[in-house]
């Protein structure tokens, strides 16, 4: 199928670990200032929009502005492969992708992604009007109250504008994973609950939560004070988008360097420290790679690299690159699975032909890798035709 106007393949983004680089791909939200309680009015029959509960939850909503949950229709990578899969499912793949991107939509029907609830992403009132989950549910695991109640860790503080209900099921991992674990056609695509199930977090009782959503000093509501005191969990919800997280995920070491006549190895420990799942996770695009580098006098550099990933192949023993073709179900097998499990510790040895008694220079270091398709406005120019004259006087 001819791929749609502005697809630009093999644009590399990367998070790297060792240097820094952190970019921003999106407009910010405008801060929403506090309001007087009696003009704030929630929609008793169906979903609010997340400007309204930032007139009292100022802070909260502050924060999930700036999270990748408040740009989950709005993120251009996110979007390129919405179009790509559109096309290629015959517009099926709004009942897969929406579903976590915009969990609204369904409710309301709207499935433009500019046109609000859905253009909000996750919102802050859908999360707040789950009861609870049925992950055997896969197609709608949420259950469901929109209205006038909302639902969260607070035991009491109904206020004027709504209800409040007390739910344990925001700060469960079951909740997480509604959307952070995928498989379709018996492929685990996106694994990323299972992996924390098989840690030791779960079983030491850190949810999702834990690492995602920390607890930070503030008030839950400009007017009013929360059982908890002052404090909130964070609504950032940093993930592998941010470069803190990532940093914190990995412990590199050069645990040995070994010398021959002429051979030179390098022994690496490579330490999931920080996540509660294997690294990289969620979709299988995603990759670390470590690199080893020596330099020896006179500017010679050797080189040499190990990949971290879970590869997902089709059924001609091709492996697919693609997220739309991914979430879609083109995917046969997973045909390999390295990728490092939590508190794991990763042994590398690398070895490089260099003679002995040579001073050299080492570095290790390590990329996080993704690669999507994203959407680029380039100019197309076409010549259509030319004339041409010579000329030092008149001419006709």
């Amino acid at each position: 199928m001819p791929k749609a106007p502005g697809f630009m393949r093999g644009l590399k983004l990367l998070s790297l670990i060792a240097l820094g680089l952190a970019v921003t791909l999106f407009p910010m939200r405008q801060a929403v200032g506090q309001a007087a309680p009696e003009s704030i009015k929630i929609n008793e029959k169906g979903f609010t929009g997340s400007e309204v509960c930032g007139k009292c939850h100022t802070r909260l909503y502050n924060m999930w502005k700036e999270s990748m949950h408040a740009k989950a229709t709005e993120d251009p990578i996110f979007r390129a492969s919405y179009l790509e899969a559109h096309y290629k499912s015959g517009g099926g793949a709004a009942k897969i992708c929406l579903r976590c991107h915009a969990p609204s939509a369904k409710g309301n029907n709207i499935l433009n992604l500019d046109e609000a609830p859905t253009s909000e992403g996750i919102t802050c009132d859908f999360c707040h009007s789950v009861k609870s989950v049925d992950l055997k549910k896969k197609d709608n695991p949420f259950v469901v109250d929109a209205g006038p109640v909302k639902y969260g860790p607070n035991k009491k503080g109904d206020v004027k504008q709504h209800k409040v209900a007390y739910s344990k099921i925001q700060g469960e991992a079951a909740f997480c994973a509604t959307c952070h674990e995928y498989s379709l056609n018996g492929v685990p695509i996106i694994s990323t609950y299972s992996e924390w199930m098989e840690s030791s977090y779960s079983k030491e009782g850190r949810p999702c939560q834990y690492c995602h959503m920390q607890e930070a000093p503030g008030e839950i509501s400009n007017n009013v004070i929360s059982e908890r005191g002052p404090k909130i969990f964070s609504h950032h919800l940093a993930g592998a988008h941010s470069l803190t997280q990532l940093q914190k995920a990995l412990a590199l070491k050069i645990a040995k360097v070994e010398r021959s006549a002429d051979r030179m190895t390098v022994l690496v420990d490579v330490t999931n420290v920080g996540s509660g799942h294997r690294v990289p996770t969620g979709i299988p695009t995603r990759k670390l790679i470590l690199y080893c580098e020596v330099r020896v006098p006179g500017g010679k550099v050797y080189k040499d690299k190990v990949v971290y990933e879970k590869a997902i192949f089709d059924k001609s023993g091709a492996e697919l690159t693609s997220d739309a073709e991914i979430m879609l179900g083109y995917g046969f097998t997973v045909a390999k699975d390295n990728r490092i499990y939590p508190k794991e510790t990763r042994k590398e040895r690398f070895t490089f032909y260099v003679p002995e008694g040579k001073k050299v220079s080492l570095s290790v270091w390590v990329d996080y890798l993704y690669t999507p398709v994203i959407m680029q406005e380039t100019e197309m120019r076409v010549e259509m035709n030319r004339d041409q004259a010579e000329s030092s006087q008149g001419y006709k």
